[in-house]
């Protein structure tokens, strides 16, 4: 079995390797293989992104999306992280 460490760490890895959202700041969270997706994304393309890279992690078995989709330095963005 795939700790939660790892499932996060493994996320973190592939959104930070990613031209759709490696210049974002966003939290990944896990708890029993369920990830969660908190902090901002420039559209709702690398939103939907972010969701399919974190599915593509062995033992992820769900994504709670919670990225705010918002320009980079606007109050929305800001209050997202």
């Amino acid at each position: 079995t795939i700790d939660d460490a790892t499932i996060t760490a493994s996320v973190k890895a592939k959104l930070l390797a990613d031209e759709r959202t490696k210049g974002f700041d966003i939290n990944v969270d896990t708890v029993r293989g369920q990830v969660t997706l908190n902090g901002g994304a420039d559209s709702a393309g690398s939103k939907q992104a972010a969701t399919e890279l974190a599915r593509t992690v062995e033992g992820v078995v769900g994504v709670d999306n919670r990225l705010v989709v918002a320009t980079p330095g606007s109050e929305a963005r800001q209050a997202a992280n």
